[in-house]
């Protein structure tokens, strides 16, 4: 007999920890760096500190306006304490429109901070949580707003050295940033591989689940073929011969062997023996449900799954153990795919005779919901049965489904 192989679910980082962390670093190091004075005024965040404490058009050294480079170093503290906690809000976010929001000033703040080290990190970010064209135009935006800033830098220069401005040195620099779109695409392709993998992932479970739920179904076939066997061929033997031992008792009348008798009541007895097993198996047909939804949960990646199944709900016939795990796999896919979902709770029970599955996610859960192939899909398969199927988005956030199958006898 060969054992079942297994998906283990490794423990892993949440996404969100590594994006304040990596910019907690690279923040930690311009800050660093200022501090060290190897930073000069010469940027957004230092002219607004000269501008408010000296003369705009004065020196701007950090030995000439300490008052406006300890402002400077404040205000550079400051802004990488907030871009450290914008990447961490922004993986976090619910809706789409609030992670655009965050990664908007996530970009300001990159431009305000004038560094490329952020610049490239915010583009990452770009890549990793926004649909590639909506990611491709806030690049975009990125790069044109720090375009912006260091033309501004570059006039700003000219006109404190007394001379014309350095056409050169913005070339130069606007070529420098334009390394942001190298952080753009390698968190592109880290994405898609990362999908490709939880792809693989979620593809091997269903086909553990799958191949769990056939081999139920296959023992099934078994047992009921060896019945019909049992009853066909042995049943019918020992028909004929039990008829045949009770017309040779009456033959005997009085002078009838004790060992004729005794063969007569063993006979009936194992014909009795045979019915009752036949019967057996042809009644335990049901298949074991929670077996494979469980195999099903334990190997998707990226998405807690909490299963609770009532124990007089976990066996089923054959067509309906197969109905409910489509519908309840489809569920899953769906969560996964097209609500972005965290956490899945699966919960199958029975209700006055009446079986019922609840599949609730906390994605991004739709009112005005179209239904599409998959949820007709598991209408059909549920009204074959005889049951039903409700949605709809839930009043915390998220999206809900209840599959309900009446009792057997009503459906039969």
């Amino acid at each position: 007999m060969t054992q079942e192989p297994t998906v283990s679910k490794l423990p892993t980082v949440p996404p969100w920890i590594i994006a304040v962390a990596a910019a907690l670093l690279f923040g930690g190091l311009d800050v660093a760096a200022a501090l060290a004075g190897r930073i000069s005024l010469h940027n957004p965040l230092g002219l607004a500190a000269v501008a408010l404490t000296g003369d705009w058009r004065g020196d701007i050294s950090p030995s000439h306006v300490p008052l406006a480079f300890q402002l400077f170093v404040a205000a550079k503290a400051a802004g990488c304490a907030l871009f450290a906690l914008l990447p961490g809000a922004a993986c976090l976010a619910r809706t789409p429109r609030r992670r655009l929001v965050l990664l908007g000033l996530l970009v300001a703040c990159a431009v305000l901070l004038d560094s490329i080290a952020l610049h490239v990190l915010v583009a990452a970010h770009l890549g990793l949580l926004l649909p590639w064209r909506h990611g491709l135009w806030m690049l975009l935006a990125q790069y044109l707003a720090g375009v912006a800033v260091d033309t501004l830098l570059v006039l700003d220069l000219g006109v404190r050295l007394g001379e014309a401005p350095r056409w050169s040195l913005l070339a130069y620099v606007s070529a420098e940033r334009t390394i942001a779109a190298a952080g753009y695409l390698a968190a592109r392709l880290v994405l898609r591989e990362h999908r490709m993998r939880r792809a693989l992932a979620t593809a091997h479970a269903q086909m553990l689940a799958t191949r769990s739920l056939l081999a139920e179904t296959v023992r099934g076939a078994e047992r009921l073929r060896i019945a019909r066997d049992l009853h066909d061929a042995v049943g019918h033997h020992l028909t004929a011969l039990n008829l045949h031992l009770d017309l040779a008792l009456r033959q005997s009348r009085e002078a009838a062997p004790p060992a004729l008798i005794t063969a007569r009541d063993a006979g009936g007895q194992l014909l009795a023996q045979v019915r009752n097993v036949v019967s057996g198996s042809r009644q335990d047909q049901d298949i074991d449900l929670e077996q494979a939804i469980r195999l099903l949960c334990d190997g998707i990646p990226g998405l807690a799954i909490g299963l609770h199944v009532d124990p007089a709900a976990a066996r089923h016939p054959a067509p309906v153990a197969h109905a409910l795990f489509c519908c309840i796999q489809e569920a899953v896919t769906n969560a996964l795919r097209h609500a972005h979902a965290r956490r899945l709770d699966i919960a199958l029970a029975l209700q006055d005779g009446a079986t019922v599955v609840r599949v609730a996610d906390d994605g991004h859960g739709n009112a005005a919901l179209a239904e599409g192939n998959g949820l007709r899909g598991m209408r059909e398969r549920l009204a074959d049965l005889g049951g039903e199927l409700h949605y709809g988005a839930r009043a915390g956030g998220g999206f809900a489904l209840e599959l309900r199958l009446p009792p057997r006898e009503v459906a039969a």
